[in-house]
């Protein structure tokens, strides 16, 4: 090879090294680790260095009679736990323990489907006094929704076909 396609060659390796480790850098402050209650305190008792103060993602299940707070102020405290697994319910705030359960304090508007019972994933800081202060609030839907759409979109698809065999009944 020729010194120009050397040059070239070392050039593209050098651009294409800089652009990844732009990308690599511009990720690395964006991703925020997702931890449930507990992972996040025993975390903090284990080493409160390495978590107060940090972006992170806590989610749980918000905890019966916890939600305070209104849409017209947007101040909203409540508390989650950690879940079951394999099930989402609704739980009491005597099933859980100091060691499961973590206050969010959060000042902007809440999704819809945000109530107590869910599982709301919030993205903040934890304080050193353990209240967690959500940036964001988010509520995963339940998976009822799924089901009703599953339904909605089996009808629609019987309603045409009946449609189409002349099945309906005439509208009034």
């Amino acid at each position: 090879m020729n010194k120009k396609k050397i040059k070239l060659l070392v050039a593209l390796i050098v651009i294409i090294g800089g652009i990844g480790a732009l990308v690599y850098t511009s990720m690395q402050s964006t991703v925020t680790y997702y931890m449930k209650p507990s992972e996040i305190l025993a975390k903090a008792r284990d080493d409160g260095a390495a978590v107060y103060g940090e972006r992170v993602r806590v989610g749980g299940i918000v905890i019966n009679k916890t939600v305070k707070g209104n849409a017209a102020t947007r101040k909203w405290e409540f508390m989650v736990t950690d879940g079951r697994e394999d099930k989402i319910l609704p739980v009491a705030m005597v099933k859980t323990t100091p060691n499961n359960r973590i206050l969010v304090r959060y000042k902007g508007i809440v999704p819809d489907t945000f109530k107590e019972g869910v599982i709301a994933i919030s993205d903040g800081v934890l304080g050193k006094d353990g209240v967690f202060t959500a940036e964001t609030v988010m509520a995963k839907c339940p998976s009822k929704y799924e089901a009703s759409q599953r339904n909605d979109k089996e009808m629609a698809k019987k309603g045409a076909a009946d449609k189409k065999a002349g099945r309906v009944a005439p509208s009034k």
